[in-house]
């Protein structure tokens, strides 16, 4: 007898049902957003890096009485020598021009995830590198040259480390859309 069901419906073995992936738009939106204010953020350390200028002897006075308070014997001289010393090894243009290529990718990167495009997600991973990139080099330089006190190259390493943490943080954003499926479906 011929019942003109497919054999599927009428088998024995159970069939799971497809069940369809909603989109979730505000997945691309928010780490749209978020890689938007790394990008800026970003920007920002690279304008500073740029605009920095020779340390005078009242600034480098507060950062060695601050250092001294925690155990230090650091002078004026001592901290604004390792400042020159920084600046002859162009630290501050070298981070300036790769934060500021960094912040440039990570802001496209944004503004196309907000824009939910697939391409977002290479940029971002892009502009990420470049962040974690940027901190190797600010290691290698500052560990390259010789510092007056271990307390002062370390709150240098430590602002090093931040940028990785934050380029660990930034590779991350882009991989969720590709982690959760209601983001992928999100992206076009």
């Amino acid at each position: 007898m011929e019942s003109g069901l497919p054999d599927d419906v009428l088998s024995d073995e159970p069939v799971m049902p497809v069940v369809p992936i909603k989109p979730n738009k505000t997945i691309p939106l928010m780490i749209g957003i978020c890689l938007i204010i790394g990008g800026l953020l970003i920007g920002l350390s690279s304008v500073s890096n740029f605009m920095t200028q020779p340390m005078d002897n009242q600034q480098a006075g507060e950062i060695a009485d601050g250092l001294n308070a925690q155990g230090s014997n650091l002078s004026a001289e001592d901290i604004t020598g390792f400042f020159d010393d920084l600046e002859e090894a162009n630290y501050f243009t070298i981070l300036g021009v790769i934060e500021l290529i960094a912040s440039i990718t990570l802001l496209i990167a944004g503004i196309l995830m907000v824009m939910k495009n697939p391409q977002s997600i290479k940029i971002g991973f892009a502009g990420a590198g470049l962040v974690i990139f940027d901190a190797g080099v600010s290691l290698f330089i500052l560990n390259s040259i010789e510092s007056p006190d271990p307390l002062l190259s370390m709150s240098m390493n430590l602002a090093a480390g931040f940028w990785l943490a934050c380029g660990l943080f930034c590779l991350g954003l882009p991989a969720i859309p590709l982690l959760v499926k209601s983001g992928r479906a999100a992206l076009n």
